[in-house]
């Protein structure tokens, strides 16, 4: 298989890159967007502000750190095994992740601690959906972004519910 192996392996680089900017951001951002949340989007802020007032910026960070475990074994096991589909599944779920953001910007229409990086992302994710599309069938692309984005779903879930709230 014909794969850049510096595009694999900047994978868990701008993930974290992106992710700094919503650790660093997110208690500042609650504080001053609460009231804005609250008039705009009632039944969305009264279970997200709660949860995202409780979480400490180190449990927040716990669970980011996490999911970075998780994708630098995953890349370093695919650059040294040749085997790139799990791999290319969380560049998806990553992409995905990015395009949520964009969602929330538009829908919010103020910054969210995530789009600047988001906007920087972009050019890497494109190029990354592009080159996968040459090399993967569709049908794996669309397995393991499947699997990867359960799996990233249960994570946070937990992260969220019970590491975040450890610290």
């Amino acid at each position: 298989m014909d794969i850049n192996v510096i595009f694999v392996a900047s994978l868990p680089i701008v993930y974290m890159l992106h992710d700094f900017e919503e650790i660093i951001g997110m208690k500042p951002w609650v504080k001053l967007n609460e009231m804005h949340l609250y008039s705009r989007f009632p039944k969305i802020a009264s279970k997200l502000v709660p949860h995202l007032q409780s979480t400490s910026t180190e449990g927040f960070a716990l669970c980011v750190a996490i999911l970075f475990m998780l994708i630098g074994v995953i890349t370093i096991s695919a650059l040294f095994t040749d085997f790139y589909k799990l791999w290319m599944g969380i560049f998806m779920v990553f992409s995905i992740h990015i395009v949520v953001h964009f969602i929330q910007w538009i829908v919010f229409r103020r910054y969210i601690p995530a789009i600047i990086t988001s906007l920087l992302c972009i050019p890497y994710c494109i190029f990354g959906i592009m080159y996968i599309n040459r090399i993967f069938s569709l049908g794996d692309i669309f397995a393991y972004t499947i699997l990867v984005l359960v799996v990233s779903i249960i994570l946070l879930y937990v992260g969220h519910r019970y590491i975040a709230k450890l610290i």
